[in-house]
């Protein structure tokens, strides 16, 4: 082979060599990943500003910071129709949220058989003849609509006297005002129990109030003895899971806020803490 043909054949495989080279590299730029839009869930909390839902907020937002998911959280008052959750949601849908979280679904069993021993523990369990007062909260609330249903039940079984039942929009003073001879008041929702607490505190009287909350408003007049016993729910374990689920696709259906009656001398027990103060 001459000396020029050599020559030849080794810039043909030269070149040969850095086609190779530039295609590989082509093709490992194909298969560059582009980044992802970001996973977008939108939270739907009716009376979205209240404080009842401190914790549960908490839970979602530490979920989303760990599952890089972005939160859009839907501005509400108290809905004014039994439909108006699901219109938000098919909103947020069609603004492209990937999921959807709304309110936290208590045990609806578990509450209202924690309430009822409260009550029946500070009576001696003889209710026959008391006079209860029940601040009912939002009618458009599944689960508070069940838990007040099951709490009537239960109490009219043992012969107490449902003076008045109340939903929402309300005042709750206006209400207490004007019914003085209650023994007993339950409010079902945090908003409900921190205000009957407020107006209770500034007035003498043998009334017990009882309830579901969870917002410092009410872990203060707990602590107080003005709530003579709350449930309380854990609903930061449940806003975590919720947003994981929604997040994840899977189903956040049977997800519950596991509740917990709290005394007033007990809200500094460990388990009480952590639930109280997450």
């Amino acid at each position: 082979m001459t000396e020029k043909k050599r020559t030849n054949r080794i810039y043909i495989i030269v070149i040969l060599v850095l086609v190779m080279i530039a295609g590989y590299a082509a093709a490992r730029l194909m298969q560059v990943d582009l980044p992802e839009d970001p996973v977008r869930i939108s939270v739907i909390l009716e009376n979205s500003s209240s404080e009842r839902w401190g914790s549960y907020r908490s839970g979602i937002e530490q979920a989303a910071e760990d599952f890089d998911v972005e939160l859009s959280t839907v501005t509400t008052s108290y809905y004014s129709s039994d439909g108006q959750e699901a219109e938000l949601i098919a909103s947020e849908q069609r603004l492209g949220a990937n999921g959807v979280v709304t309110a936290p679904d208590p045990d609806a069993d578990a509450v209202t058989a924690l309430l009822v021993s409260a009550v029946e523990s500070d009576f001696d369990g003889d209710l026959s003849g008391r006079t209860v007062a029940i601040l009912a909260g939002s009618p458009y609330d599944e689960y508070i609509t069940q838990i007040l249903s099951k709490l009537t039940e239960s109490l009219e079984e043992q012969d107490a006297e449902i003076f008045w039942s109340e939903s929402l929009p309300y005042n709750v003073a206006r209400l207490l005002k004007h019914s003085k001879r209650t023994d007993i008041v339950i409010a079902l929702d945090d908003d409900s129990l921190s205000a009957a607490a407020a107006y209770l505190t500034k007035k003498s009287g043998s009334r017990r109030l009882y309830g579901i909350g969870c917002s410092p408003t009410c872990v203060y007049y707990l602590d107080r003895g003005v709530i003579s016993a709350m449930v309380a729910c854990d609903d930061f374990t449940a806003g975590y899971e919720t947003l994981e689920a929604v997040a994840k696709g899977w189903d956040a259906a049977r997800i519950v806020a596991v509740p917990r009656l709290i005394l007033p001398d007990e809200v500094y027990d460990e388990e009480n803490e952590k639930l109280l103060f997450p």
